[in-house]
């Protein structure tokens, strides 16, 4: 494909420049012959003028067709462009590609910043293919919001018909990077869409103004010819319209600044509906989305090009001499307010839906992008919620290389027991936790996995990876740190009998800011406290004594990463194969780490 545009570009490259090279030798010879032409004005050459006429007719049509080689050429640049991205995506090489154009809520899920879901070489960075503010921030309310399995199970099967519709959805990316260097303003052109009629309740002043502008261009006629002697009756009437607009003038300002405020973008969201609405689908999801962009006879893209064809002739009121002209003797804002509403009132209620469509569209061919890029990942399968149980083979962390990741087989669950993840330093525990994580967030916007098979409940997720301390509020970090596990534990306590959707805990390295004989007390109580509601989950710690604690011997189900050291040239090398192995680890590796970077002395471990 990308060789293609490639190939494409280099051929358009010669005609563009040669158009260019065309136009320049008209417009030299329309100027050179027009100088002969009038050379003598008493007597001009009609024959160079004739000639020159001639080539102003030419480079006239020399511009238009330059015109349409460029829009091309930039058309096969701009899709070369998309494709040399999407390989950077493959690879995992971030600074290749641009992250998707986002608006977020203030207060973000504990969960984005401990699992990588949202900014540079996050899930929605890799992901992120939308081109418009709707898409993307329809994308990243999947991921930060959970759908419900239903939702899920509509979602899968036109993610997977997307992935295969590679031209479409390279043609969507396209029209919306058209709208990226400014974002349009899409919350005023819905409120203004819902509001009720300017007109309403003061009809008479369309035929007020229909009528003054009659009069006024029938009086205007009559005294032309005679405008040396004749009566300026047309004054009368003018005087009028101007008392009229004068008196209308607080409310039509804000009625024309709501609808115009990125007006420029309407046509460019046609031109993207249209797409959508001709295309041919099999699943139920996208032919649902496809009827949305249906209002009563006429589609969604008619409908925007009809509005975009009345904000033209609201944008005389951008040129001042113009406007004074237009306004003084046709009424020429009266008329204009008088369409938008009658567009407004054949469109009422739907352009939300329309943006809505557009923006679930963009996100779902975002997924159908990773569906294209790894065609080995799994559609996982959503279990009863009281089985209480993840399950996973080939499971492994999506935002690394996918030639570089190991992977893993992967069990959390049943009620009444979490996986307890041990190892050295490095090994691989916190990498598992956020490969368990992330997939789960793909799982549940509808997402292939990175698994060979993945089997779920709808889960509630809770985790403490990246505790931030705060000096402004006065919170240390391990205060933050409690703060957080007991906004998990009261989750799980209010999930606890939720048999549709149970808590899924993370915990990285926990309660880490206290000394070491209280720290296992107080991990074993928040642990204990978790089972007894029926949470699942998995913990990584370095705190072997976990596996054999009071309380949670039983319930714990101990796995491990592990290392292997080689002497190099009397040096010691350490090395990993990140394979998960059943059991609590049997090494440490911190003295080891001091002596490979000269801080300590060779030592048994």
């Amino acid at each position: 494909m990308l060789d293609r545009y490639r190939v494409r570009a280099a051929e358009l490259a010669g005609p563009s420049l040669r158009w260019a090279n065309i136009r320049l030798a008209l417009f030299f010879t329309a100027l050179g012959f027009t100088v002969v032409g009038l050379r003598h004005p008493a007597e001009p050459a009609i024959w160079a003028l004739l000639v020159a006429a001639a080539s102003v007719v030419a480079f006239v049509a020399a511009v238009v067709k330059h015109g349409q080689v460029k829009r091309a050429e930039q058309r096969v640049e701009a899709l070369q462009t998309i494709n040399e991205q999407a390989l950077g995506r493959l690879e995992r090489d971030w600074e290749a590609f641009p992250g998707a154009p986002v608006l977020l809520p203030e207060r973000l899920p504990e969960e984005t910043a401990d699992l990588d879901l949202l900014g540079r070489a996050s899930l929605f960075h890799l992901a992120g293919t939308t081109s418009t503010e709707l898409g993307g921030t329809t994308l990243a309310s999947w991921f930060l919001a959970p759908a419900d399995v239903d939702t899920v199970r509509r979602r899968q099967p036109a993610v997977r018909e997307l992935g295969g519709m590679l031209d479409l959805r390279q043609e969507i990316q396209l029209l919306g990077q058209l709208l990226t260097s400014k974002a349009p303003d899409t919350v005023n052109l819905v409120r203004w869409s819902e509001r009720p009629s300017w007109y309403e309740g003061q009809g008479w002043v369309i035929w007020a103004a229909r009528l003054l502008a009659l009069v006024i261009t029938a009086l205007m006629l009559w005294w032309l010819p005679q405008w040396r002697s004749a009566v300026m009756w047309w004054v009368i009437p003018v005087s009028i319209g101007l008392v009229l607009t004068w008196s209308r003038l607080k409310s039509m300002g804000p009625a024309f600044a709501e609808v115009s405020m990125g007006a420029w973008a309407f046509s460019h969201y046609a031109d993207a509906l249209e797409e959508v609405s001709k295309a041919t689908f099999q699943s139920p999801l996208l032919q649902d989305l496809q009827r949305d962009l249906v209002a009563g006879q006429q589609s969604a893209h008619v409908q925007l090009r009809r509005l975009d064809r009345i904000l033209g002739l609201v944008n005389v009121r951008a040129s001042g001499m113009a406007h004074f002209f237009f306004q003084g003797f046709l009424l020429w804002d009266f008329h204009t307010l008088w369409l938008l509403d009658r567009w407004r009132d054949d469109n009422r209620g739907q352009v939300r839906r329309w943006l809505e469509a557009l923006g679930e569209f963009e996100a779902l061919c975002a997924l159908g992008g990773l569906r294209h890029d790894h065609p080995d990942w799994a559609f996982p399968e959503f279990v009863d919620g009281s089985e209480r149980q993840l399950s996973a083979t080939g499971l492994g962390h999506p935002l690394l290389h996918p030639g570089k990741a190991v992977v893993n087989d992967v069990r959390v669950g049943p009620r009444g027991s979490f996986l307890l993840v041990t190892g050295s330093n490095m090994s691989g525990k916190s990498t598992l936790l956020r490969a368990i994580g992330v997939n789960v967030v793909l799982a549940q916007a509808g997402a292939p996995v990175m698994a060979r098979a993945m089997a779920l409940p709808p889960v509630t997720l809770g985790t403490s990876f990246r505790i931030r301390d705060s000096l402004e509020d006065g919170v240390s970090y391990f205060m933050a740190e409690l703060q957080r596990l007991k906004e998990v534990v009261d989750l799980a306590a209010r999930t606890g009998g939720d048999e549709e959707r149970p808590l899924l805990y993370l915990f990285d390295e926990i309660l880490l800011g206290t000394n070491v004989v209280e720290r296992q007390i107080a991990v074993q109580q928040v642990i204990a406290s978790l089972v007894r509601e029926g949470a699942i989950g998995a913990i990584a710690t370095h705190d072997l004594t976990l596996a054999d604690a009071d309380g949670l011997a039983e319930a714990c189900q101990p796995v491990h990463f592990t290392e292997t050291f080689t002497e190099v040239d009397g040096e010691p090398q350490m090395s990993f194969d990140y394979t998960l192995r059943d059991g609590v680890a049997p090494t440490t590796n911190a003295l080891k780490l001091l002596q490979i970077v000269g801080l300590g002395q060779a030592a048994d471990v």
